[in-house]
């Protein structure tokens, strides 16, 4: 059965039977250190922070409530320890209480400079809640606290929901994303938010790239997005997949560069490698301005640089020959000898005749 969890200091028991109402009325069961149902081991060593984080642990919700007092078990330890499993949790607070907190937090800078010790412990608590933390507090009234209670949970209830209706929408997309040519505007839609979840499974993520490049249904926003991820199996395809991930023709020179910065931003040098065959699919006249920003510290990327220009030689025009002069000198600045350096100098002796001749 599920069990909720009401955690604050010892006036929680102003709120306690309201609270045990709309608990049971869901059909779960309330959990209240006052009632002595909390999850507790009796021995020589028990400890309530012991066994109040153990109840955390066990419990399916925790409800933070905060009446006028601040209890410290209750903010020390049980919401870190809500907040380190992932415990879906809820916080509310008295009107007036947060009031006073409002009142006091703007008027004094310093929260050492608060007299009463009750007072300076309850903004503390509401300011790492609010400011540091980023969670939402709900506010209630005597005589309320079970409509907001109610209210609250029924907001959760929804997002639990709409996170069901998500997963049983991914399961579809899972299905076709081997044919990507089935999939509707909405599982591409879906399909793009699998794509992005640092959460998905990886081998999945690449699936759903490798969809949206087929279909050339992916925005420029998600492409620098998946550019961005930290899963580089999930990047290293963004890359490889380019030409059909950025759908925009003609290609918009600035967003070529956006994606030059990332890929040198990266401490990946497969990156770079992949994006020179990525960058020559567009053609040459917009993969020689790109690379000319790309650093080049690699000996096996001036490699490939030197390769694909050596490729693409007979699609040179005449006004990217300097540049590509440049580009090709950039990638024979070390020192030594090879086949694919010589190869390298030889078409910069060519390209330098044809330079000349012009």
């Amino acid at each position: 059965m599920l069990e909720i969890m009401l955690c604050g200091a010892s006036d929680t028991d102003r709120v306690r039977n309201e609270f045990v109402q709309v608990i049971e009325g869901f059909g779960a069961t309330p959990l209240h250190y006052l009632s002595g149902d909390i999850f507790h081991i009796n021995s020589a060593t028990a400890s309530w922070d012991r066994n109040s984080t153990a109840t955390v642990r066990s419990a399916d919700l925790c409800v933070f409530v905060i009446v006028e007092r601040y209890g410290e078990i209750t903010w020390t330890r049980e919401l870190r320890e809500a907040l380190d499993v992932g415990k879906p949790l809820l916080v509310l607070c008295l009107n007036d209480t947060y009031d006073k907190y409002l009142t006091l937090s703007r008027s004094i800078l310093d929260v050492a400079a608060i007299t009463d010790p009750g007072e300076r412990s309850l903004v503390t608590a509401l300011t790492e809640i609010e400011r540091d933390l980023s969670l939402t507090i709900g506010k209630f009234q005597y005589g309320l606290f079970a409509e907001a209670l109610r209210r609250q949970l029924g907001r959760l209830v929804q997002q639990a929901l709409a996170m069901m209706e998500e997963r049983n929408q991914r399961a579809v997309v899972r299905l076709l994303l081997e044919d990507p040519e089935r999939l509707s505007p909405r599982q591409l839609a879906a399909a793009t938010e699998i794509a992005l979840d640092e959460f998905e499974q990886k081998n999945m993520r690449k699936a759903a790239v490798a969809a949206l490049a087929a279909r050339s249904a992916c925005e420029d926003d998600t492409l620098l997005a998946l550019l961005r991820t930290p899963e580089q199996g999930v990047q290293r395809l963004a890359i490889t997949r380019l030409h059909h991930l950025y759908a925009t023709r003609p290609v918009e020179r600035a967003f070529i560069e956006e994606v030059v910065c990332v890929v040198n931003e990266s401490d990946d040098v497969g990156l770079a490698r992949r994006l020179v065959a990525a960058l020559f699919a567009f053609g040459v006249d917009v993969a020689v301005p790109a690379l000319e920003s790309l650093e080049l510290n690699d000996i096996g990327l001036r490699r490939r640089v030197a390769a694909a220009l050596e490729e693409h030689e007979i699609e040179l025009a005449a006004e990217l020959i300097p540049n590509v002069l440049a580009l090709a000198q950039r990638c024979d600045a070390a020192a030594g000898n090879s086949d694919w350096k010589e190869r390298l100098r030889e078409m910069i002796r060519r390209l330098a005749a044809k330079a000349s001749a012009s």
